[in-house]
């Protein structure tokens, strides 16, 4: 959650006009009834910004006061890029590689696999409306300020920007799934890629399983059960590096 909290109607309702793909979420006083709270409330379920109906004093708490007038949001710490900014690079560089990190919920992870995306080569990281941490002060401690250099998309339509990269821009999807894919070695990764890999508890949702063409996965020792979801995503990465080959090492 965001160290500082957006409350009033006015300024919630300014935030949601001039940076609504930055509101990370919502929340409502469920025994609050007005007109104006419930256009806010109607534009959040439209927008498909994540909101809740909560008690007045769990909004206290959210808002550090109780002069909120029933409505507190929060942002994200730097503004997330636009569906053009992601054109752009589709259209700059020759084999773009996007990972789309779905339901991941510990912070640090989330920053890690920031890093990892910065370190190993991916152009975009693109992120679910809802499952997915916020890019809070955490968030961005732990990407050790690689926030900073990265593309991150949080599309309204994340399924439709998927799909529309298959059918007319010739990406191939690939699923990081636990068992029964290739492995990472026999996969092509030189394409334009969107590689997809799932959260700490639920895996990849199904919503975004049945858009990947193509499934990988990483293999382990017999006593090995599973790897940290953004250490996943690093090998992955790595891999996709590899063969498109590794940057040169300095002395």
């Amino acid at each position: 959650m965001q160290d500082t909290p957006i409350y009033g109607l006015n300024p919630v309702e300014e935030l949601l006009a001039s940076r609504m793909r930055d509101v990370e979420h919502v929340y409502f006083d469920k025994d609050k009834k007005s007109g104006a709270l419930f256009n806010l409330l109607r534009i959040c379920r439209r927008e498909r910004i994540p909101c809740n109906l909560v008690p007045e004093v769990k909004l206290n708490a959210l808002a550090g006061t109780a002069r909120h007038q029933g409505v507190v949001a929060f942002c994200s710490i730097k503004p997330y890029n636009t569906v053009e900014d992601l054109e752009k690079i589709t259209q700059s560089v020759a084999a773009p590689l996007f990972v789309v990190a779905a339901s991941i919920e510990d912070p640090g992870n989330l920053g890690a696999i920031i890093r990892s995306c910065v370190c190993l080569g991916a152009d975009a990281l693109l992120l679910e409306r809802k499952n997915t941490v916020p890019l809070n002060a955490t968030v961005a401690r732990c990407s050790t300020g690689m926030i900073e250099h990265l593309c991150i998309v949080k599309p309204r339509n994340l399924e439709g920007l998927i799909a529309e990269h298959v059918d007319s821009k010739g990406f191939l999807t690939v699923g990081a799934v636990m068992e029964g894919g290739a492995a990472p070695d026999r996969h092509d990764f030189t394409k334009p890629t969107i590689l997809v890999t799932g959260g700490e508890h639920r895996g990849i949702p199904p919503y975004l399983q049945k858009l990947c063409g193509h499934n990988v996965s990483i293999p382990m020792t017999p006593r090995g059960q599973s790897l940290n979801a953004s250490v996943s995503a690093a090998i992955l990465m790595y891999e996709c590096m590899r063969q498109r080959g590794l940057p040169a090492i300095s002395d």
